[in-house]
């Protein structure tokens, strides 16, 4: 019965995200937010706003969303709606774009579980490296605040909370050891 109400659940967050990408109300993928008002304004049709969300979000999907997921066993924001995005946008109704993103959803929170079996049966850790492909990407997220202290302060700030922030890393790393990875090295735990 769980499965079942998780199943309705994610299908109808899944499909509604996608209806809203449809009618351009809301997206989630930043970067497909200035084309809307083309798609809406008949400058861009459909073809092309699907391309462009294509191209900005399918990285992102395959950097840290599958890996994060297939890693922690978790679902994520960028598995679960960057792809619905896409298919609002390519959608040619507002039926067709909320049931491709219900599909989209019970296909990620059904298959889930198989392939992380799978992959864990293999006799190489897989998952392991999968892990390692979104650690660029979360470790790039600590520098979007140097870059705005960059841009509001100038260089020398910039430089000196640079140095505070590798250094804060190094002393929390080296010396405290506050998340440690489950026996089944699948979760984070305190």
């Amino acid at each position: 019965m769980d499965l079942y109400i998780q199943i309705i659940v994610v299908a109808c967050l899944t499909g509604m995200t996608s209806l809203l990408a449809h009618r351009s109300a809301a997206v989630f993928h930043d970067g497909i937010r200035p084309i809307l008002p083309q798609l809406i304004e008949g400058y861009m049709n459909r073809r092309e706003a699907g391309s462009i969300a294509f191209g900005l979000s399918i990285g992102f999907v395959a950097s840290v969303g599958i890996s994060f997921t297939l890693k922690t066993g978790l679902l994520n924001a960028w598995l679960l709606f960057l792809p619905t995005d896409i298919l609002g946008v390519l959608a040619i109704n507002s039926l067709m774009a909320f049931g491709l993103g219900a599909i989209w959803g019970v296909l990620i929170l059904t298959c889930l579980l198989p392939v992380n079996q799978l992959l864990t049966a293999l006799p190489v850790d897989v998952l392991g490296s999968l892990g390692e492909l979104s650690s660029p990407v979360v470790s790039a997220f600590a520098l979007f605040p140097l870059v705005a202290i960059f841009y509001q302060f100038g260089w020398k700030q910039s430089l000196v909370a640079a140095v505070v922030v590798l250094m804060t890393r190094v002393v929390v790393v080296r010396y405290f050891h506050i998340l440690t990875l489950n026996p089944s090295k699948s979760l984070l735990a305190w």
